[in-house]
């Protein structure tokens, strides 16, 4: 199998790569772009077998590409946000794993595709895929233990997420501070995407909850929070870019 790489982190690449050979040793990458235009000129005078394709390039969305390219091959979408699924999906989409991808996700992703090839033609078999998609379930809202009572949080009253430990601290818009059994990689599951992005691995920031922003060492951001935290908040290096792009959303 031929295949083809569009992603703008040289270390998701090789990580990639490396996941690509385990589960498909005899596969041939014939290459990787990083931006929409080195995408489309390729894609336009080569057919790989399968392509995997990040949303986020460093020029613009991947979706570009389709309109200046015509690309006949499945694609596997490969992202850290999940409110694309439904335009993937139109777009030659046959997959949508989110990062961090594991082999066991890819060896999922090729084994359905490789099900369905046998049967379906490619149209068929995105409009099948296409037809069992979902749509994202979020939390809407988290109960909490307040003094010896129980009490019902609803999700747009908190305004940010902080990692105390083996508990996670919730903080409303109200500054009251609540502490749950849930990790911060539990909630990114189940929080909507498009109102809370993970900064870093100790907070996780409601949009709403931003007061002001100030660049910082090493290409980070500084974050002013409302309500306060008693901690400085930086956007880490490897978030910052994607952080950029869910405030462009």
């Amino acid at each position: 199998m031929r295949i083809y790489i569009i992603e703008d982190e040289p270390l998701a690449v090789k990580h990639l790569i490396n996941i690509i050979s385990s589960v498909l040793p005899a596969a041939e990458i014939m290459g990787a772009a990083d931006n929409v235009r080195e995408a489309s000129n390729w894609l336009s005078l080569n057919h790989p077998d399968l392509i995997f394709m990040d949303i986020h390039l460093g020029d613009a969305l991947s979706f570009d590409i389709f309109k200046n390219a015509k690309v006949t091959a499945p694609v596997i979408f490969t992202t850290a946000f999940n409110q694309y699924a439904i335009q993937a999906f139109h777009s030659n989409g046959v997959a949508y794993l989110l990062k961090p991808i594991s082999i066991e996700d890819m060896q999922e992703a090729l084994s359905k595709i490789d099900n369905l090839r046998k049967h379906l033609s490619n149209e068929d078999l995105i409009r099948n895929i296409l037809s069992q998609i979902k749509q994202p379930s979020y939390r809407e809202r988290f109960m909490v233990s307040s003094g010896s009572k129980l009490k019902s949080i609803k999700i747009d009253e908190i305004a940010w997420f902080a990692s105390e430990g083996r508990y996670t601290k919730i903080v409303t818009y109200a500054n009251q501070r609540y502490l749950i059994n849930e990790t911060l990689e539990k909630l990114q599951e189940v929080l909507n995407p498009k109102f809370f992005f993970r900064i870093n691995r100790k907070n996780i920031v409601g949009i709403a909850s931003i007061s002001s922003m100030v660049p910082w060492s090493k290409s980070r951001i500084k974050l002013e929070l409302t309500p306060t935290s008693e901690e400085e908040v930086v956007v880490s290096v490897e978030r910052s870019s994607d952080f950029k792009e869910w405030l462009n959303q």
